[in-house]
């Protein structure tokens, strides 16, 4: 993997989520590209290297202001995204990864996760609570949106994937 890579289009994605998602948002419900590039490091990245990969994602969403914003504080995200990383790292032997429904499945389940932990922390934590069902409703409105976006984005680091160091999935002869 290379991390000067990574680096840039680390920085080129959170810009992009921090300066063009906002205007793309229906009703408060945002995608995250954030998580898009976390669960394609997990699925395709050595192991170290994806979990390291995905807590470096989640550390510049908090840096940014996206966990401030929802009092989520510094090293939220991170964690959420180090957990998620650790469960898709765990799991995707066990799946076609280069299948769009792979994909699709795990960064829905993957925002659902993470924005739904950053809610939970939100309601524990904020003066003025939200309803619960506000809180999941919420974050099952922003994964679906943003496991949407999720084939394009895999497709764009598809495209990249050499310039990015990361290595062709393994894949099985039949006959």
């Amino acid at each position: 993997m290379r991390w000067i890579a990574f680096t840039i289009l680390l920085y080129v994605v959170t810009v992009l989520q921090t300066a063009v998602v906002p205007y793309l948002g229906v009703h408060h419900t945002r995608p995250d590209l954030l998580v898009i590039l976390a669960v394609y490091y997990a699925l395709t990245a050595r192991s170290q290297d994806a979990l390291l990969a995905a807590w470096f994602i989640g550390l510049a969403a908090d840096l940014t202001g996206l966990g401030l914003v929802r009092h989520g504080g510094i090293g939220l995200h991170a964690f959420s995204m180090g957990l998620i990383a650790i469960l898709i790292v765990n799991t995707r032997d066990f799946t076609f990864r280069d299948s769009v429904v792979t994909r699709l499945v795990y960064t829905l389940l993957a925002a659902f996760a993470q924005s739904l932990l950053v809610g939970l922390h939100l309601y524990y934590t904020a003066a003025n609570r939200p309803a619960m069902i506000d809180i999941v409703l919420g974050s099952l409105y922003s994964a679906v949106f943003t496991a949407l976006l999720a084939p394009y984005g895999h497709w764009i680091l598809g495209r990249i994937r050499t310039l990015l160091g990361l290595g062709m999935v393994g894949r099985v002869r039949v006959g």
